[in-house]
């Protein structure tokens, strides 16, 4: 399996988590627990891949044109390189196998015969107001405190500000035309606040993988990727400050949307 393979499918699986969680107060609780689990079983075996396929290109690769040792740069490259290889191929073994197959007839099964709950039912119009004007009170409330948040909890914020972008882009046909424009401000909001709280979540794995790399490097190469493991962990210390800043920017501007579904 390679990345474009696995880029694609992260993408399905978070749109199909994204729409489940959105939709989990009509949704049936026994049989959708178990979809549930079973995603995330998946999202699991292929999260390694996108991990160490991004701190390779994004951050070992480049480090050989900024001034580090070729000697350290080159121990990185080669040990992340075979370690992403070994979680390329524990996707594609995920993939290929008998649980995923189930996994698919089951998800087939699951939307075929979903049934919703016999709730009072407020219309899908209303029911799309009522989900994202919550979500963006909550987000908005928790972005107040961003600068005290700890890595774990920017990035639940970043996955409910996800969750946010892909309820709009559900919901979007039950607008009016002539607000269109307003939904799509909101959702290129959200896209911005998304990436800066991804790239912060990532610096933090990648400081992760640099410090293992440095520790247990072999002797032989120990100082020079160590050496190396600092830089990438330096550079990226910096860029976290500008990322903090756009993100408190763009959170402190978010507001509930003020247009209603319907014609």
């Amino acid at each position: 399996m390679d990345s474009e393979g696995v880029h694609q499918m992260r993408v399905g699986l978070r749109r199909l988590r994204a729409a489940i969680s959105l939709f989990a107060d009509v949704l049936p609780r026994a049989q959708t627990a178990r979809i549930k689990a079973e995603l995330k079983w998946l999202t699991g075996e292929l999260a390694p891949a996108r991990e160490i396929d991004v701190f390779v290109n994004e951050s070992v690769r480049p480090i050989a044109d900024r001034g580090v040792p070729k000697r350290g740069a080159r121990a990185l490259r080669d040990r992340f390189s075979a370690e992403r290889n070994a979680a390329f191929s524990r996707a594609g073994e995920a993939v290929g196998s008998a649980r995923y197959r189930r996994l698919l007839i089951d998800v087939l099964e699951w939307i075929e015969t979903l049934r919703q709950r016999p709730d009072d039912d407020p219309g899908i119009p209303a029911y799309a107001a009522q989900v994202l004007g919550r979500r963006i009170d909550k987000a908005r409330k928790q972005g107040k405190r961003l600068g005290e948040l700890a890595p774990d909890q920017r990035h639940k914020l970043r996955i409910r500000i996800k969750k946010i972008r892909y309820g709009i882009d559900f919901f979007g046909s039950l607008y009016r035309e002539r607000d269109q424009n307003q939904l799509a401000d909101l959702s290129s909001r959200l896209k911005r606040i998304q990436s800066a709280l991804g790239s912060l979540n990532d610096f933090m794995a990648h400081r992760e993988l640099a410090t293992d790399a440095a520790l247990n490097a072999p002797p032989a190469n120990r100082r020079a990727q160590a050496f190396a493991s600092g830089f990438i962990v330096g550079q990226e210390r910096e860029a976290a400050r500008g990322l903090m800043q756009d993100a408190a920017k763009e959170l402190h501007r978010l507001h509930r949307l003020r247009i209603a579904p319907g014609k």
